[in-house]
């Protein structure tokens, strides 16, 4: 519904001010706005804007938005993981052990949670959290968003690619993805509860 009425929206633009829409549609949907960047990048190839532009715009709206996504994690959700409320879900020696894991493996994660539809934001939220470095998360996402952006840009002009077609699988595939993150968050919870 919502994808739907901004695409209508883009339709009835043109020039800069198509461009800023597709920013700021992207950059919100970083910060957790419910429309897939896939299609709308997908839409809005296919609506005809250029293709350079589109993919500069795109990449920078998206990568702005997760960068704010990202930031609220290292800013709000490290404080309040290390409160010492939060200690009883989360140890302090737990934490530290964390932290070290996602700082050895920031940047493959940041590259690969470009490519996690449904689960980007919150991913990327918890990468601020445990204090992911803003360089790994600006290298490897920004490289995924550009390949990423590339990619649907020229499936949409080249060969014909459509959103509606690609809606479907896209859906399928977050509550596949949400249901497994849950399904693991609850299998570590009670194995944690077991060792306890």
């Amino acid at each position: 519904m919502l994808l739907d009425l901004s695409l209508s929206y883009l339709a009835s633009l043109q020039g800069l001010s198509a461009y800023g829409f597709v920013f700021l549609l992207l950059f919100l949907c970083g910060m957790g706005l419910p429309i897939a960047q896939d299609l709308l990048v997908l839409a809005a190839a296919a609506m005809g804007l250029q293709t350079l532009p589109l993919v500069v715009v795109a990449w920078l709206g998206i990568v702005a938005g997760d960068a704010v996504t990202f930031y609220w994690g290292h800013h709000y959700g490290a404080k309040w993981i290390r409160d010492p409320r939060a200690a009883h879900f989360l140890p302090p020696e737990r934490l530290r052990r964390l932290e070290e894991i996602a700082g050895r493996f920031a940047l493959p994660l940041c590259f690969l949670t470009r490519f996690l539809p449904g689960l980007r934001s919150t991913l990327f939220f918890v990468g601020g959290t445990l204090r992911m470095t803003y360089r790994s998360f600006f290298v490897g996402n920004g490289i995924a968003a550009l390949l990423h952006v590339a990619v649907l840009t020229y499936g949409a002009n080249a060969l014909g690619w459509r959103w509606q077609q690609v809606q479907a699988p896209l859906d399928n595939a977050d509550n596949l993805l949400t249901a497994g993150l849950v399904l693991l968050l609850v299998m570590l919870w009670l194995r944690a509860r077991r060792r306890a």
